[in-house]
């Protein structure tokens, strides 16, 4: 038998999930804008790097390309990390 797991308590948006629209969908997942170091040049270059984590399950097939609004500020989806447990990871950038 499969291990199914329930997400909904890591998902709480009481806690630290974010609510959006995922290509029309409404998601709930947690979203983030780390930081990132690029190799331009001697110095490098400062930038961030906005992803959002969720059920795989809850992504629309193909994601890569969709739109996702979170909080007023539209993303496009330009990769998707399926880790192999059931959650993927969707990194972003501004549209």
């Amino acid at each position: 038998m499969p291990f199914v797991e329930d997400f909904s308590p890591f998902l709480s948006a009481a806690e630290f999930a974010t609510t959006g629209l995922l290509a029309g969908v409404e998601v709930r997942g947690i979203f983030d804008n780390g930081s990132a170091l690029g190799a331009v040049g001697i110095a490098g270059l400062a930038t961030t790097q906005p992803s959002f984590t969720l059920p795989t399950a809850a992504l629309p097939s193909p994601v890569v390309g969709s739109a996702l609004v979170l909080g007023g500020q539209a993303y496009t989806v330009v990769a998707h990390e399926p880790d192999g447990t059931g959650v993927s990871l969707l990194l972003l950038e501004k549209a």
